[in-house]
């Protein structure tokens, strides 16, 4: 009956001390590393083991697809293309008219390419 006792009291030790140690461990991670340099601005996840990140190197922005093999730069983005969706939601629902804006400011990006 002891042993019964003593084995469950050192498991639930073992599973508390656990906790604790990533605790502290998970504190000290941090999402941007130690990088002076660079900081990723957002990521955003199109599938499994794949995302999109928009990464800020100095004074360029750069827009990155992310797979397991391989990062490939996909575009460099000024500024101005930057736009927080977070401002434009209202209520659940995104704004017509920052939506025009939204769909313009893409058409111009556009035609800086060809």
């Amino acid at each position: 009956m002891w042993n019964v006792i003593v084995t469950f009291a050192a498991v639930v030790l073992i599973i508390y001390l656990s906790y604790v140690c990533s605790k502290y461990v998970g504190r000290g991670m941090n999402r941007n590393g130690n990088s002076h340099y660079m900081r990723m601005i957002d990521r955003l996840a199109v599938g499994q083991d794949r995302s999109l990140a928009v990464v800020q190197v100095g004074e360029k922005y750069l827009l990155v697809g992310v797979t397991p093999e391989q990062v490939n730069l996909l575009k460099e983005l000024s500024e101005e293309d930057l736009i927080s969706f977070n401002s434009d939601v209202g209520n659940g629902a995104v704004k017509t008219s920052e939506f025009k804006e939204l769909m313009s400011k893409l058409g111009r990006m556009t035609k800086k390419e060809r």
